[in-house]
């Protein structure tokens, strides 16, 4: 028979146990609330920005070289006057072969520049001389024409390929002295460097001196 002091004992073990484990475990709504606490994985920020991956870029086409471009055909060609300045009796026409196609060509050189009168023959007596236009811009700036320009280049000179793109110009200069009892030129004949055929170009001029000067052709950059 179990006496009334081992009741108690046991008794109190009892409730100590009961209360030790109801301190360890935590409360009922501290558990529900870690079940469903969100995290940063389930419900992003709405506030943050949105990032759109980037695509990536087509390379650029590479530009056309000496080597890549051809040489442009006459067909791929365009003649037009682009400009004309004059000072005292010196005056200039600035011309141009234009690309017309969608293919980048090149060329380089002086044209091949004729003069024709009224009748369509050809003034063999005008002679058509090699300048530079340093030495055109020179001579439009003085005060006074300088009759002995620049010296013809010679053949083995090295001159610059000119990389037409599609609509670009390569543009030359035609320089010559004018008065009223000179020469009378009606048209031109011009002939792109390396190339055999000869674009026709009214141009009516009065021509002294016996000559006309051409510079080397350049890419046409707008100004004069």
């Amino acid at each position: 028979m179990i006496s009334r002091s081992a009741v108690l004992v046991i008794a109190a073990g009892f409730l100590s146990a009961f209360w030790t484990g109801c301190a360890a475990s935590p409360p009922a709504a501290a558990v529900l609330s870690q079940a469903v606490a969100p995290t940063e994985s389930q419900h992003p920020d709405p506030n943050a920005p949105y990032v759109i991956p980037a695509s990536p870029r087509p390379a650029p086409a590479p530009l056309a070289t000496d080597a890549q471009a051809p040489l442009c055909s006459p067909d791929a060609l365009k003649v037009q006057e682009i400009a004309g300045s004059m000072h005292g009796s010196y005056h200039s026409t600035k011309l141009g072969f234009r690309n017309q196609t969608g293919v980048a060509c090149r060329l380089s050189g002086y044209p091949l520049v004729a003069l024709l009168n009224g009748q369509g023959q050809s003034l063999g007596s005008i002679a058509v001389e090699r300048t530079t236009e340093a030495a055109v811009r020179a001579e439009l700036a003085e005060a006074a024409p300088q009759h002995g320009g620049a010296p013809p280049e010679s053949a083995g000179s090295a001159l610059a390929k000119v990389i037409l793109m599609p609509k670009s110009v390569a543009a030359f200069r035609v320089v010559w002295s004018a008065g009223e009892n000179c020469a009378q030129v009606t048209r031109l004949l011009i002939t792109a460097p390396g190339t055999a055929r000869s674009f026709s170009v009214a141009q009516p001029m009065r021509v002294c001196t016996g000559r006309i000067q051409v510079t080397p052709l350049g890419l046409d950059q707008g100004d004069d």
